[in-house]
Parts: C-alpha cells; structure tokens; sequence
C-alpha cells in the first residue's frame, strides 16, 4: 500500500513541476518588460558593487579567486569519483576550508598560518561570496555530470558514433 502511494506521489511531481514551469514563463513572457527593466537594475547595482568593492579589497578578492580554483578543482574530483554523495562531501570540504581560511574555528585562520594577512571581509561578504564560489563549481560540476550523461546516451543509441 505504501508503494502505490509513493509512487502516485512520484507521478504527480513532474506533471505539477512542469505545470509551474509553464506557468513561471507564461508570467515571464507577460511580464518581460518589467522582468528586463529589473534584470537591468539588478545588474547596475551589482556592477557598482563590484567596481566599488574589488579595487578595495584586492588581497580578499585574490582569496576568492584562489577559493574558486581550489573549490572547482574539489568539484571534478567529486564528478571524477562519483555523483550526488561525492558531490555533498566536495560541498561540505569546500565550505570547510572557507571558513577556515577566515575564521579558523579554533586554529590559527589560513589566511594567518600562511602568513598572507589579507584584511578579513566581514562575515556576510565570507558568507555571499563562500555561497557564489560553491554554486558556481556546482553547476560546472553539474554540467559535466549532464554532459557525461548524454554522451553514455547518445553512444548507447547511436553506436556507430
């Protein structure tokens, strides 16, 4: 009984999923005046943000690139090893060693033990900038998943490719 309940529920999730997916670009389509003069603002204010914030903190910058690097390359060891599971460990290491590197929780912060002594960002600038490094190597830890998912498609229905 449980099974023929769980699995109705399974059936009805992608049918209520692409429903709002209709939806969301029925409202996107009908609002896209609005939506592009919103999207246009969010990017000015972002641009102001970054051409006023990089120049001041150029050692904290350096440290997210770096971060970004470390972080993508934790990433393709998890897509090299595994998927979802491989992937929560990368994300937990990757937010590990950020906080680490500005915090330290109980050791000397990275950023002191190795002697850079970048300016510390305040925590909601670690936090932000901790979030967009992790989602960014996600979605290209993601996009080589997808990608590798298509081609064991494609070579399993096109084999003389």
């Amino acid at each position: 009984m449980a099974e023929t309940r769980s699995s109705g529920r399974s059936l009805l999730r992608p049918v209520v999923g692409g429903i709002v997916l209709i939806l969301a670009i029925i409202l996107a389509v009908y609002f896209r005046s609005q939506l592009w003069d919103f999207l246009k603002w969010v990017g000015r204010a972002f641009s102001d943000w970054l051409t006023d914030w990089v120049p001041s903190h150029a050692g904290a910058t350096t440290a997210i690139v770096a971060f970004a690097v470390v972080a993508f390359g934790i990433n393709w060891l998890a897509h090299v090893r595994g998927r979802l599971r491989a992937w929560i460990f990368a994300i937990v290491v990757e937010i590990g060693l950020w906080l680490l590197f500005w915090y330290g929780l109980g050791i000397p912060s990275f950023n002191d033990l190795f002697g850079l002594h970048i300016e510390k960002i305040t925590p909601n600038e670690a936090v932000l900038s901790g979030v967009i490094v992790v989602a960014v190597t996600g979605l290209i830890f993601w996009f080589l998943e997808a990608r590798e998912e298509w081609n064991k498609y494609r070579r399993q229905h096109n084999p003389e490719e």
